[in-house]
């Protein structure tokens, strides 16, 4: 929902879903198989305008770095203005990125929150828009539902639940 308000509040041509290898703020505790979390989303994005999956993190060894991905997107589409979307949670800990200061200028970054709009502060910079609508869906809370074996209906797309269901996902 909050790419598709991102999409339609900021006119961009397209919202490209990114699904990493594995995520350096994870290594602890890795999240479900890429090529799995890739599925889910082509799932949940079929038949939406403007939205694009794109696996190219999944094609290279190790650990993902955003600013590599956005070097190689600029490096193929140097007229490009790129914006980059980050959960509201994740802002806190964008200074421990991969080179974050260089992130900052080579992007617009929007904040995708629960809460209100407006602008918010990433590294200093207060002019980053944030699109927000109060809703209380995270995928904290569907991997917790799913876990105690809670409906997710209404939570995610149904081809997206059957994913999870058929691979006994989060259990």
């Amino acid at each position: 929902m909050l790419a598709r308000e991102a999409r339609e509040l900021l006119g961009l041509d397209k919202i490209i879903f990114l699904p990493a290898r594995i995520s350096p703020h994870k290594l602890a505790s890795p999240p479900t198989d890429g090529h799995r979390r890739a599925e889910m989303i082509a799932a949940a994005i079929v038949g939406e305008e403007g939205f694009e999956l794109n696996t190219r993190e999944l094609q290279r060894e190790g650990v993902s770095s955003t600013v590599d991905t956005v070097r190689e997107f600029l490096a193929e589409q140097p007229n490009v203005r790129f914006h980059y979307l980050i959960g509201e949670d994740s802002v806190g800990e964008l200074h421990t990125w991969k080179d974050a200061e260089a992130l900052v200028s080579l992007v617009q970054f929007v904040v995708l929150a629960r809460g209100t709009g407006g602008t918010a502060s990433v590294l200093g910079r207060c002019d980053v828009p944030v699109v927000a609508r109060r809703i209380e869906i995270s995928s904290t809370e569907i991997r917790r539902r799913v876990a105690s074996g809670l409906s997710i209906r209404y939570l995610v797309p149904e081809a997206v639940a059957g994913i999870i269901a058929r691979d006994g996902l989060y259990r």
